[in-house]
């Protein structure tokens, strides 16, 4: 089984985000809707083969438990509040997540996207992100160091190819907003020990010099001497002089890494939180989606 294509590529330059509700008694849609999105997808990454054009649609809990497909996306439920508010839930029906090389072929499969889909959703949210300069983040941090590589990446986004669901993958995203202004008055040291790296050459600190509610601290996490690996496909979004942030968005094989590093996150585990959230960033969002491989998104 084949998994969604913006799952995979890892060098695009820029994306777009949707969170979409479905409306009522639309199923049919839906599933036709489903098809032509990626029949334009087919059309544009022909037209435009240098691209990388990518595009994931996913599925709330409440909407894919209704299509009655019990051993596939098993594991998917609804996003829950966390850290006694500091990660909010705002869950919706469906997910779209768009990426390339290029904003305008972004753009032209996301209008015939939300074409396809016409009135049978609602969207409550749309945000575009870009690639910073030295693949950096808004903090000045080198994002996404601790990506699997090569065939490690479907191997830890996507369900394994002996399993019914095989190809579908678990998704958060999470939109973080940045208080740049707050983040420039703390001090180098203070910024490299709340991430766990440093700043400019992107080295990571040792476990003994490494405070335990750094970034790295809580998200770098084993069990019985494994990571609890996720792809990070993240980009920075804002303005020059409005709103900046990061929209966060990851795919795992298992809801479960991906709920493990929140609740180390946000204070679940050990009453630590990331120090980030501290410093720098503020969660405003909070929703998980499942991705069913290409046939399955072909023949709901």
């Amino acid at each position: 089984m084949k998994p969604q294509t913006a799952i995979e590529p890892d060098s695009i330059k820029a994306a777009i985000f949707i969170e979409a509700d479905i409306r009522n008694g639309q199923t049919d849609q839906i599933q036709t809707a489903c098809r032509e999105s990626l029949d334009a997808l087919e059309k544009l990454q022909q037209k435009y083969p240098d691209a990388l054009l990518g595009l994931t649609i996913a599925f709330g809990s409440s909407f894919w438990k209704s299509l009655n497909h019990p051993e596939e996306g098993s594991e998917i439920k609804p996003f829950k509040p966390l850290g006694n508010g500091l990660a909010p839930a705002t869950q919706h029906d469906l997910m779209f997540h768009i990426q390339s090389l290029r904003p305008d072929v972004n753009f032209s499969l996301g209008m015939a996207v939300l074409a396809a889909f016409g009135d049978s959703i609602q969207v409550h949210d749309e945000t575009h992100g870009f690639r910073w300069v030295e693949d950096r983040g808004l903090d000045g941090f080198v994002d996404g160091t601790e990506n699997p590589k090569g065939d490690d990446i479907l191997a830890v986004a996507t369900i394994a190819q002996d399993k019914p669901d095989a190809g579908g993958s678990y998704v958060l995203l999470q939109k973080y907003r940045h208080d740049l202004n707050k983040w420039s008055k703390v001090s180098l040291a203070d910024q490299e020990a709340a991430v766990g790296r440093s700043k400019e050459d992107n080295e990571e600190f040792s476990k003994e010099v490494r405070l335990p509610d750094s970034h790295l601290g809580r998200v770098n996490i084993k069990e019985n001497g494994v990571g609890l690996d996720i792809v990070r496909r993240s980009l920075p979004y804002g303005t020059v002089s409005g709103e900046h942030g990061l929209m966060f968005i990851a795919y795992c094989g298992t809801l479960y890494n991906i709920e493990t590093q929140l609740l180390s996150m946000f204070g679940e585990r050990d009453g630590k939180t990331d120090l980030l959230l501290k410093h720098l960033s503020s969660a405003v969002s909070g929703a998980y989606y499942y991705a069913p491989s290409v046939e399955r998104l072909q023949n709901l």
